[in-house]
């Protein structure tokens, strides 16, 4: 019998849970109950557990923490996640953590109650008994389901794969069936629509008989990229893992450079560097999520002063629904097409046109230090009155005193509803000494006094905060 623990910081909740189940036809014995997560650890230094129901929204000590700290002092009890949030994100931190399923408690109900803990049942006895010797032995096949949205639903997943097929979480929010290739064609053909509009099932062969370990890793950092960079015309139903291998992705640190050169433009703005911005990204399979990121961030921060208006969260979602390399890349030429018009727009050479990105860039990076014109002019090798003249035409008839003013006011609006700094140190940090005349500039700019935009966010906290 499989002991279990039910943890949930509502005692009505608790009982109802309890009563639900036949639990003895899952070889399931409820053991005991527990309100909080100290309560829960208490139990568990009092009789081995072998399995927790814990709810992930308990005040104090949350359903993760306790799940993370269980899975430290008593490694072999595993958890089952109770939360009333359908989210991927949840469940995903959840399996990370070391969960092994999870149980949304509103859906929850007679109807499905059975299919539900056979489905645990069946997970906790791949984990304890069957999981050692599969994970050892070599990787030869199974299906990868690779998620095509944030929102793909986990237990639409496990409702459509037939049960004969246990399912088990690779990092990455990726599941593996793993099984013999002949056992897969049917079921995969048969797969009901409401998870192939979710999933993309890949199958995934090893020819050469790769260790699992090495496999499971390849097929959760490399796929989903290899995935991503095949033509739109293309769709991988089988993927080789030692294609996987030879891809050669960027470090971090070899990313992180990269993306700094690029928020410089140069590759937006010349020819030769958009070639090998291209050639780069397709040649490292650049990680889609990132790539997307970047975009986002870019069209935020330039969109104004480029002369391009994407529409907040409707150019968000587009961005995201963007599941192969073709559309993005588009998007990509898209935006460089649009400088190039800009340029032509407020005729400014190419040379012109990037010292003064470099230019904003500079105040941006800058915006805590004594900044003016003159300085500017020199580090971006332009002089005086013709740099005036260009910056003036870039940020769309505003002077530099102005613009200057607006990125400031700017970046105190976001310090001031991303942190808990006192006023006075977000009025140093974007280059004000005086506190009252930051207050009376940020008012006149935005409508509100520094401190009534914390009331209204609700950031910060205090008197003068």
């Amino acid at each position: 019998m499989i002991k279990a623990l039910v943890v949930d910081d509502e005692k009505r909740v608790r009982k109802g849970f309890i009563s639900l189940a036949n639990w003895a036809s899952y070889g399931i014995r409820i053991v005991g109950e527990a309100k909080d997560g100290a309560s829960a650890l208490e139990a568990l230094g009092q009789e081995p557990i072998d399995l927790m129901f814990v709810d992930i929204g308990m005040p104090g000590m949350s359903g993760f923490e306790l799940i993370e700290q269980a899975r430290g002092r008593y490694p072999g009890t595993k958890s089952v996640i109770l939360t009333c949030h359908h989210e991927f994100d949840y469940v995903q931190e959840a399996l990370r953590l070391g969960a092994i399923d999870y149980i949304v408690k509103t859906l929850l109900n007679k109807n499905n109650v059975d299919e539900t803990m056979h489905r645990i049942a069946k997970r906790y006895a791949w984990e304890t008994r069957d999981a050692a010797p599969v994970r050892a032995a070599a990787f030869e096949t199974g299906v990868v389901f690779v998620p095509l949205r944030k929102s793909s639903r986990t237990d639409a997943l496990h409702d459509g794969v037939p049960s004969s097929h246990s399912l088990r979480p690779l990092s990455g929010g990726l599941w593996l069936a793993p099984g013999e290739g002949k056992s897969h064609a049917d079921w995969l053909r048969d797969l009901p629509a409401y998870v192939t509009a979710d999933w993309q099932a890949v199958q995934a062969v090893s020819v050469t008989g790769m260790a699992r370990r090495e496999a499971e890793s390849l097929i959760s950092s490399r796929l989903p990229s290899y995935l991503f960079y095949l033509p739109v015309a293309e769709t991988a139903a089988r993927v080789a893992l030692e294609d996987l291998k030879r891809l050669d992705p960027p470090s971090e640190s070899e990313l992180a450079a990269a993306e700094d050169a690029w928020r410089e433009l140069k590759w937006l703005i010349f020819t030769e560097d958009w070639k090998r911005f291209i050639e780069w990204v397709e040649a490292r399979r650049i990680d889609p999520d990132r790539l997307r990121r970047f975009a986002g961030e870019i069209a935020c921060e330039w969109a104004g002063l480029l002369g391009w208006e994407p529409e907040g969260a409707s150019f968000e979602a587009e961005l995201r629904q963007m599941r192969r390399w073709e559309p993005l890349k588009g998007w990509f030429s898209k935006a460089a097409l649009r400088v190039q018009q800009r340029m032509a727009e407020l005729s400014l050479s190419r040379e012109v046109f990037f010292s003064l990105v470099r230019a904003i860039r500079y105040m941006k990076d800058h915006l805590g230090e004594e900044l003016s014109q003159d300085d500017i002019a020199r580090r971006v090798g332009m002089s005086r009155s013709y740099f005036s003249q260009c910056f003036k035409k870039f940020a769309g008839g505003e002077l530099f005193g102005d613009t200057l003013r607006k990125l400031r006011i700017d970046r105190a609006r976001e310090l001031l509803v991303r942190s808990e700094l006192p006023v006075r140190e977000v009025a140093g940090r974007v280059g004000f000494v005086d506190e009252k005349y930051f207050s009376r500039v940020f008012r006149d700019k935005l409508g509100c006094l520094p401190s009534e935009l914390r009331k209204t966010t609700g950031a910060g906290g205090g008197e003068g905060r």
